[in-house]
């Protein structure tokens, strides 16, 4: 039976990329998008699109789910917005009856979807990490300047530096549920790295990037650098993987610390797939009980980010 595959978030990076991996992968799967913006870019790619209303809507959305699934005998299910992937983490039992849903474990998606709760990790397991605090625990341990950012968010949304005492008072007003981090090494030596596991095996790929239009990677170029694969492994292990993390990481005098932890697939997971990173395949293949096998198809190289254009409602 062919594959028919809903992606959610259709309308961003992420799920444009899922998209086009899909599509290299076969072009026969078909594949159905939503998005609650009428105009998401990514219904352009999908053989259905559908607009979706606000997740946070809980029994619209999943009346919403439920009639997607039906009319249009979806088998598998990529949410791929932080919001959407908590959604499906709540309904698992409702919704692991209907489609395969390709989210983590859901340990891991509470744990990394809290940005308080992930250096909390961090520190349990040994691993390096920024000094963070909530925002009402804090007690002026950090010199200016440093990062306010929500506890639960992406894409930079709501990040904000903290240069000095009138900001603190009036940023940390406005967010007072936030995290207050210090700043670690710079924006030069910023990296993203993927992990893929089955349980038993690890696959690793990180890219030093460059941020751009607004807080996406622009310039990706790959890196051989053993030991920041080495710690997404370790990473990986800790939570018992089985799935795709994508761990944000900075290079620094003691080595790379990482500063945030996505449970879920990034916005360089197409990027990754023509390096030979796979991972939207590998998911597919270990939820169907096939083997994973990363054959790597460059030794270096960088990714350039480029903006295109869509046309719709033409007559």
């Amino acid at each position: 039976m062919n594959k028919r595959i809903l992606i959610t978030g259709v309308g961003g990076d992420i799920g444009q990329s899922v998209i086009k991996c899909l599509k290299d992968i076969d072009g026969s799967f078909n594949l159905v998008g939503c998005d609650i913006d009428s105009f998401a870019a990514g219904r352009k790619l999908v053989d259905r699109f559908y607009i979706a209303p606000q997740v946070k809507d809980d029994s619209e959305y999943i009346s919403f789910i439920e009639r997607i699934l039906k009319e249009d005998k979806v088998t598998h299910v990529f949410p791929v917005t932080e919001w959407e992937i908590e959604f499906f983490n709540n309904q698992r039992g409702f919704f692991n009856e209907r489609a395969n849903i390709f989210i983590n474990k859901q340990e891991i998606v509470e744990t990394f979807l809290d940005k308080y709760e992930t250096i909390n990790f961090l520190k349990k397991n040994n691993l390096p990490y920024p000094k963070t605090y909530l925002v009402d625990d804090y007690k002026d341990e950090l010199s200016f300047p440093f990062i306010l950012k929500p506890r639960k968010g992406c894409g930079g949304k709501g990040f904000v530096f903290i240069n000095n005492r009138e900001d603190l008072n009036f940023f940390g007003r406005k967010m007072r549920d936030g995290v207050i981090q210090e700043i670690i090494g710079s924006d030069d030596d910023e990296y993203t790295a993927a992990v893929f596991s089955t349980g038993k095996d690890y696959y690793t790929v990180a890219f030093k990037r460059i941020l751009g239009y607004g807080s996406l990677t622009k310039v990706a170029r790959l890196s051989d650098d053993e030991r920041i694969k080495l710690l997404a492994e370790n990473i990986a292990k800790a939570v018992s993987l089985e799935g795709s993390l994508n761990i944000q990481c900075r290079k620094t005098q003691s080595g790379y610390v990482p500063f945030e932890i996505n449970p879920r697939l990034s916005s360089t997971v197409y990027l990754r797939h023509f390096f030979g990173f796979q991972d939207v395949r590998w998911w597919l293949d270990f939820k169907e009980g096939r083997g994973v096998e990363y054959m790597p198809k460059f030794r270096q190289g960088v990714a350039i980010r480029t903006i295109g254009e869509i046309f719709v409602e033409l007559v």
